[in-house]
């Protein structure tokens, strides 16, 4: 029995673990947030993507002194316990950011089945598009439940390919670049638009958090985990920049906000023609792929403590088949509903909001009560809680004015997760409990 749990926390080493986290942050972000992005920003999205990456490398330092010194495979929610204790503050937002993750799991189900059906046809049904988001949510729901080796296996084989597809992309499409796609001059993007942009861009790095999670399963934590996170984050850094640069170097913004569902196979045509589109497409395939596949990884172990602390009914923490659990089931049908029924541009403003909110408590949790134990600068993390909350005051305040049905949502989900928090801690007299070492 020891040698085999031995053997699966041997099996996320450093490789896999940032293969994991590219895969679950650009999944997200090229594919199914870039022609959103470029609604907001234009053709200066890439000094939004600049900005966000900076601000989820100033994230990746608190997360990773965090994690080394509370080991856990639940991540964000271990964090909230140690900054916040076991009240209610931290079983709300625990829930919520349950919410938040498979919100997003669900936008980029509906990219995958968005690509794969403009494989088919040059006008998908909305039927056919969620016949293949659903699809990839089941094939990848199985994957999950046979074990984190397969997993990490999984990762490193999508993302090595799915980087060189992208390279060859960035590369050839900057060397085509029409500098007059690229000129400002003429431009109505304000600095508002650029920053509030910082938060769907924001939306597209959050998946560093998923290497967190896996915690458990690495064999050196504190020296894999802060190399995995900075790791991951610099890598895709260059290579949302580079994306953006091809992209809306290549193609004019009205042409990108027309094609925004699938606007990276839409830049490839001035470069490759057709060809590019269909190879194009088919890496955003991959790239929704592995980042369902590394979100679902991470959210059933956040599921799973969860469930022993108290904050989800114990179903969720039941172990069903292999290494699947009753929360990955849960999940997995929460995807299917959200990706079949509902508006991603809002759930991707959505999602936006609710990993803003966790993020500066979590930074202000770890600010006010934690540095002295983890060793963080008070700086740096002062700095991870600024930049976060800034953005998510201006997002919040950009947001109410044009779509505020995004503030309604988030008001049922609040209230949804403060029904089941009462419910665990009063009915079922269950706290949270802290990890201790």
């Amino acid at each position: 029995m020891n040698e085999k749990k031995s053997s699966l926390k041997k099996s996320m080493t450093l490789t896999a673990s940032i293969s994991m986290g590219v895969g679950a942050m650009v999944g997200a972000g090229i594919f199914a947030l870039m022609g959103e992005a470029g609604t907001r920003a234009g053709n200066l999205v890439y000094i939004s993507f600049i900005i966000a990456g900076i601000i989820s490398l100033l994230s990746g330092y608190s997360y990773a002194k965090l994690g080394t010194k509370y080991p856990s495979s639940g991540g964000i929610v271990e964090y909230l316990v140690q900054g916040y204790g076991s009240g209610y503050t931290t079983g709300i937002l625990s829930v919520l950011l349950y919410f938040s993750v498979t919100l997003v799991m669900a936008m980029v189900a509906r990219a995958f089945g968005s690509y794969a059906a403009a494989l088919f046809t040059s006008n998908p049904s909305g039927f056919l598009v969620n016949i293949f988001a659903s699809l990839i949510v089941i094939i990848l729901s199985f994957i999950n439940f046979a074990g984190s080796d397969v997993v990490g296996r999984v990762e490193k084989f999508i993302v090595i390919s799915k980087i060189l597809i992208l390279a060859i992309f960035i590369i050839s499409g900057s060397l085509l670049i029409k500098p007059e796609l690229l000129s400002i001059q003429g431009s109505n993007i304000s600095v508002v638009d650029i920053l509030s942009t910082v938060a769907i861009c924001l939306l597209a790095y959050h998946g560093f958090g998923v290497i967190t999670n896996t915690v458990g399963d690495m064999p050196n934590p504190s020296h894999t985990l802060p190399l995995a996170i900075y790791g991951s984050i610099g890598v895709v850094i260059i290579i949302y920049v580079g994306a953006a640069f091809a992209v809306f170097g290549n193609l004019a913004l009205p042409d990108i906000i027309q094609a925004k569902d699938y606007a990276m196979a839409e830049a490839a045509k001035p470069i490759f023609g057709q060809i590019g589109f269909t190879i194009i497409s088919l890496a955003a395939l991959m790239s929704a792929a592995s980042s369902l596949n590394a979100n679902l990884y991470s959210t059933a172990n956040i599921t799973l403590l969860m469930a022993k602390d108290g904050e989800l009914p114990r179903f969720e923490g039941r172990k069903l088949w292999h290494a699947g659990t009753g929360g990955l089931l849960t999940t997995t049908i929460l995807i299917l509903l959200i990706a079949n029924f509902l508006d991603l541009t809002r759930i991707a403003a959505l999602g936006s909001i609710i990993y803003l909110i966790i993020y500066s408590v979590v930074h202000l949790g770890h600010l006010k009560s934690l540095t002295f134990e983890t060793g963080a600068s008070k700086i740096l993390i002062g700095l991870a809680f600024f930049s976060n909350f800034s953005v998510l005051v201006i997002f919040s305040i950009r947001m109410i004015k044009h779509d505020p049905i995004v503030f309604y949502v988030l008001i049922i989900l609040l209230f949804i997760a403060i029904v089941i928090e009462i419910y665990m801690q009063k009915i079922n007299k269950r706290v949270i409990k802290a990890m201790r070492q």
